[in-house]
């Protein structure tokens, strides 16, 4: 084999390596993008980037100026009804009656693109109990707060998104119901840890699934949800606010198992909502986002870099040890 190749080869690869730990943003035609395949609707700023599957009811987001080595994935699983003796869901056994499945339900989705925010509706209409499931997602141009809280969704970091269960009505012995969601993230290069946020990283009136990364000082993503939901009538006026509660367990007849790098039991999240009363329309406000976190050297720069630096270095030996033959 020709050895001059190889070292264009080598030099080449080096070359690339060395400025792969630092990467810059850049700005396209506008501050919210987004496109449509057959399959995903892609929105893009220069801090997030989401993939929505509409047909699935889930989505996947990452950090739009650092890199994709780690890319955070919500499903949405089921919606199923719960009993027990209180509001609280105490464990899978208290499930009540056929869960409707949030994976393969029939969704269907509108995009509506405004000058200042994307929105995105998914939506399930007709259940076998008559009630409408709605996901509206938001990505702002601007800084918005969310209502009844002091947190201000950041314009082009975080997408807010309501969950909105229209005309449900409860069984006789329905104590509430829940959603069970899986929290993971998909490209596993770097191991992340999924655990509960601190006080001081929920903030007022907020709880967060925060994405702890070893590829970072800080916790890189996360998902939140407000502890309160809103109730409304026909007329859309304001008639309740309701506690929104959680629970954690793996539900064995739910996929995926759990995965390498959950603390035990935080695989499967469920989020409960009590019995407000038949014929009404809940909406709760979560949220996903990314942190501009400090990232580790090591993998940021040094990495990539000390890399590059030994292929050089391979090159100019191989430069020496041919010209001494």
């Amino acid at each position: 084999m020709n050895i001059k190749k190889i070292l264009i080869g080598i030099s080449l690869i080096g070359m690339f390596l060395i400025p792969a730990g630092v990467q810059m943003a850049s700005a396209n035609d506008g501050p919210i993008r987004y496109s449509e395949i057959a399959t995903a609707v892609t929105i893009k700023t220069d801090f997030l980037y989401v993939k929505i599957v509409p047909d699935q009811g889930h989505l996947m987001w990452w950090n739009g100026r650092n890199n994709t080595d780690e890319i955070y994935k919500l499903q949405l699983v089921k919606i199923q009804e719960f009993g027990g003796t209180d509001e609280v869901l105490d464990d899978r056994f208290e499930l009540l009656g056929m869960p409707y499945n949030l994976i393969t339900g029939d969704w269907e989705y509108v995009v509506d693109a405004q000058e200042n925010q994307l929105t995105i509706t998914l939506s399930i209409l007709g259940l076998p109990n008559g009630a409408d499931i709605h996901l509206v997602m938001k990505v702002y141009a601007v800084d918005t707060l969310i209502p009844g809280t002091n947190h201000t969704v950041k314009a082009l970091e975080e997408m807010k998104f309501d969950i909105i269960v229209d005309n449900w009505d409860f069984s006789e012995t329905a104590k509430g119901y829940a959603i069970q969601t899986y929290l993971t993230e998909t490209r596993h290069r770097n191991r992340v840890r999924v655990r509960n946020g601190t006080a001081a990283e929920n903030g007022d009136l907020l709880r967060t699934m925060q994405f702890a990364s070893e590829a970072a000082e800080d916790p890189t993503a996360y998902y939140a949800w407000t502890t309160f939901a809103n109730i409304y009538n026909s007329t859309d006026d304001l008639v309740d606010t309701i506690d929104v509660g959680t629970a954690y367990f793996d539900d064995l007849a739910s996929p995926p198992p759990e995965a390498e790098g959950y603390e035990e039991g935080l695989g499967h999240l469920f989020l409960t909502y009590p019995n407000y009363g038949d014929g009404l329309k809940m909406v709760h406000d979560p949220l996903i986002g990314v942190n501009d976190y400090g990232v580790n050297l090591w993998y940021a720069v040094a990495l990539p870099v000390g890399t590059g630096l030994l292929l050089i270095g391979i090159v100019v030996a191989l430069v020496i040890v041919r010209r001494k033959n």
